[in-house]
């Protein structure tokens, strides 16, 4: 399928319609005539050849909007923040601002893919949950993901190290629900109520003007470190060097980078959304708390500080946990046998 070139405003000035880019999916089929088609997410518009092709489809769910919609906005924010909040460029103004009303069409489309599709691939009781509610009848499959190489096949794993100075990593995206927010209300606390000595390093994101501005809490004032994108070998190193991983996310499915923190054995904390419950046993392989409760938050890490036998039974159970779920044979031979049983029927 070619690639959408056009510049931003030239997109949002004239979107290309939906049914033209279907008619050149199911040309793309008609010419190459696979036996199954496996779509990665259903949220955006590749599920609507289902129906429409006598192809069999699975769709393999990745996040799903109308939840999404549901945490689509931090405690105390909402679109008119993006016309009159300082620290965000056009591009992110205009996005911020269509946001819930993209996510309210891109959504109920989605509902309408999730009742038409038959087969559907997933790995948490969430998203399972999601496919039960929308489409009863459809076939629900099992199959974890694979992580990338860096982390599976390195020879680096994450060992406790205490000088006194707690390390926090932190890897989110851009989108308004991923927690920026919660970082920075969590290591106000933290500075402000304990006697904790620390440094939080965020990567994946590497301008959150916005949020300082909206919640008045400015970064490098409590020990918060931007670092935005890094290579992954760069990012296999600050997580081992690390003393927790935080994943602050409003709402999650399975989160590689989670995943990924797991598997080279760092202690993680992590929201009790979506399907993170299906990833984390509370207390024995990780530490969830509730969405948007800093407090709770500091209070965990605060535990976990200098606790070399909790961050030690945490890591291992993680790891072994992880290597299980991720492992790469497992994950192929499942795939083939989940292929082999919707092509049959």
């Amino acid at each position: 399928m070619p690639n959408d070139t056009r510049g931003f405003v030239e997109k949002l000035i004239k979107p290309e319609k939906v049914d033209d880019r279907v008619d050149k999916y199911l040309e793309i089929i008609a010419d190459f005539k696979p036996d199954v088609i496996h779509i990665f997410g259903s949220e955006n518009d590749f599920g609507l050849i289902c129906g429409r092709t006598s192809v069999p489809v699975v769709i393999h769910i990745q996040g799903s909007l109308p939840p999404y919609l549901n945490a689509l906005f931090p405690v105390g924010m909402n679109k008119l923040d993006f016309i009159i909040g300082r620290g965000l460029t056009f591009r992110r103004r205009i996005i911020g601002w269509r946001s819930e009303l993209a996510f309210k069409r891109n959504a109920t489309r989605e509902i309408g893919i999730l009742n038409k599709c038959s087969h559907f691939m997933g790995r948490t009781e969430w998203d399972k949950n999601l496919v039960r509610l929308f489409n009863p009848s459809a076939s629900y499959y099992h199959c974890e993901e694979a992580l990338r190489d860096s982390f599976v096949n390195g020879n680096r794993f994450w060992k406790y190290v205490y000088n006194g100075n707690m390390v926090i990593v932190s890897v989110i995206s851009n989108p308004w629900y991923k927690g920026v927010d919660l970082i920075l209300k969590t290591a106000k606390i933290l500075k402000v109520y304990a006697k904790v000595k620390f440094e939080w390093n965020v990567y994946g994101v590497s301008d959150i003007r916005f949020f300082e501005n909206k919640y008045g809490i400015k970064a490098k004032d409590v020990n918060v470190n931007i670092a935005g994108s890094v290579g992954k070998e760069k990012l296999v190193n600050a997580l081992c060097e690390a003393s927790c991983y935080v994943h602050p996310s409003y709402i999650d499915n399975s989160p590689n980078s989670l995943c990924e923190a797991q598997y080279l054995g760092v202690p993680v904390l992590a929201t009790n959304v979506g399907g993170i419950s299906s990833l984390v046993d509370d207390g024995k392989n990780g530490i969830l708390f509730p969405a948007n409760d800093p407090y709770t938050l500091a209070g965990h890490i605060i535990t976990l500080n200098g606790n070399r036998e909790l961050s030690e039974n945490l890591s291992v159970a993680a790891h072994d946990l992880a290597v299980r779920r991720h492992d790469p044979e497992t994950i192929g031979t499942t795939l083939y046998r989940i292929y082999k049983s919707i092509a049959s029927v």
